[in-house]
């Protein structure tokens, strides 16, 4: 039903949408444990495996979710599939299971206990480099910088692999930070190592310097411009 739902023109899909939720009705709800099988189809088996220990759980709401650490679960609207589509439920879900990685990879949680060294280095060394990925440049800059304070290193982590499946698409050396969790690679360096270089600032603003390709001394800050207008994943 929804399959052929989203065949209809925009309007008439938006007035059936409206008639739903007037009766709170979820006409399909993926189960949680088949959420997170499909969600991370084709990645590398010790991704799917670390996965497989997380919980999803769908909440009566319409829209929404987030990956909770305290409790180590991830909720996840009910009336994602109903009111939003057939494939964002899986983007949705990919997106807040990377969150879990994050935290339960040995590897990429000691990047992020040392407030994320290596991810930042590698964007930093990435950004005179935009040119030569045109999806990459276009998603982080029109898409990813316009969210203002969610577009930090925690979110980018999440969002790299749930929008580029194929590390070819990312620039050098953002694409071997994340290639052991997208395409099996070996990981470039010991992430729980500390870094031997001075440290880098932290600052949410030279994140997104660097993101854009503008240089931190240049005092220009990316110009965020308001919500995206159609990201390729829900937020949570």
């Amino acid at each position: 039903m929804l399959v052929l739902a989203e065949r209809l023109p925009a309007e008439p899909l938006a007035s059936m949408r409206r008639s739903w939720w007037e009766k709170r009705r979820y006409i399909y709800v993926t189960p949680g444990e088949e959420l997170v099988e499909r969600a991370l189809r084709g990645f590398p088996e010790d991704v799917r495996a670390l996965a497989a220990r997380c919980r999803i759980i769908r909440t009566d709401a319409r829209g929404g979710g987030g990956f909770y650490s305290d409790r180590n679960e991830i909720e996840l609207a009910a009336g994602v599939e109903t009111y939003e589509g057939l494939r964002q439920v899986e983007l949705s879900a990919c997106h807040e299971l990377f969150h879990y990685v994050c935290w339960n990879d040995t590897r990429y949680r000691a990047d992020e206990d040392q407030g994320f060294p290596y991810l930042r280095r590698a964007v930093r060394e990435s950004r005179k480099l935009l040119d030569a990925f045109p999806r990459y440049k276009g998603w982080v800059t029109q898409s990813f910088l316009r969210q203002g304070d969610h577009a930090n290193p925690v979110e980018y982590f999440a969002d790299i692999p749930t929008n580029f499946r194929d590390t070819a698409e990312l620039p050098g050396p953002i694409r071997a930070h994340f290639a052991p969790l997208i395409d099996g690679s070996p990981p470039p360096y010991d992430l729980a190592h500390a870094p031997d270089w001075p440290a880098d600032p932290t600052d949410l603003a030279t994140f997104q310097r660097w993101l854009a390709g503008v240089e931190p001394s240049s005092g220009v800050a990316p110009r965020p411009g308001g919500p995206a207008p159609g990201p390729e994943i829900e937020e949570d």
